[in-house]
C-alpha cells in the first residue's frame, strides 16, 4: 500500500515539476528559442514518456488502494499546499544546478536560479502545488468511492456455485475385506 501512495506522489511531483520548468521558460519567452534548447533544455523533451507511464502508474496505484481499502492521509489541503510547493521548488534548483553543471551554455550556481525570470519559479512553483495537492486529494477521494463500491460488492454478491453438484459415488470393493486393510480387527499376533 505504501508503494502505491509513493508512485502516486512520485507521478504528481514528476508532473509538476515538468510543468513548473515548461511553464518557467514559457512565461519568460524562451521556450522555443534555440538558445535554450542548446543550453541544455533539449532532455525535457525525452522525459515525456517516462512522465506519461509514472501518470499511468498513478492511475492503478489508485485503482490498487481503493480495492485494497487504504486509508487516506488525514494532512490538511494547505500544508499539502505548501508541501508540495516546497518539493517542486527543490527539484527546481536542484534541475538548474544540474543544468548548469552539465549544460555548456546555460549558466551554473545561483546565476542559473535568477537568470532570464528564474524568480518566476516561486508563483509558479505555489500555483502548481496547489493544483498537485488538490490532485492528490481528488484521487484520494476517488480511492475511497471505489473501496465503498468495493466493499458493497463483497458483502452484496452471493457465493458463486458453477455446474451442480455430483451424486456420491460408492465404493466398489473388492471381496476380500483385507484387500484394503478395512477388516475388521488386525491379524492375530504371533509370538516367536
Amino acid at each position: 500500500m505504501r508503494l502505491a501512495h509513493s508512485v502516486r506522489l512520485a507521478a504528481i511531483l514528476a508532473l509538476g515539476a515538468f510543468g513548473l520548468h515548461q511553464l518557467r521558460y514559457l512565461i519568460a519567452g524562451l521556450i522555443s528559442s534555440p538558445e535554450v534548447a542548446q543550453a541544455g533544455h533539449r532532455y525535457m523533451a525525452d522525459l515525456l514518456p517516462a512522465i506519461a507511464v509514472l501518470v499511468l502508474a498513478a492511475a492503478v496505484a489508485t485503482l490498487i488502494r481503493g480495492t485494497e481499502g487504504a486509508s487516506p492521509s488525514g494532512a490538511p489541503l494547505g500544508r499539502r499546499i505548501v508541501v508540495f510547493a516546497a518539493a517542486l521548488l527543490a527539484i527546481y534548483v536542484g534541475q538548474e544546478f544540474l543544468e548548469g553543471l552539465i549544460g555548456a551554455g546555460h549558466p551554473a550556481g545561483p546565476a542559473a536560479l535568477l537568470a532570464t525570470g528564474g524568480w518566476l519559479a516561486l508563483p509558479l512553483a505555489l500555483g502548481i502545488g496547489a493544483l498537485s495537492a488538490l490532485l492528490a486529494s481528488v484521487l484520494e477521494r476517488v480511492e475511497r468511492a471505489i473501496a465503498v463500491v468495493h466493499a458493497k460488492r463483497k458483502l452484496s454478491r452471493p457465493p458463486v456455485v458453477r455446474g451442480r453438484a455430483l451424486p456420491a459415488r460408492r465404493l466398489r470393493l473388492s471381496s476380500s475385506p483385507l484387500a484394503f486393510g478395512l477388516a475388521r480387527r488386525p491379524p492375530p499376533l504371533t509370538f516367536a
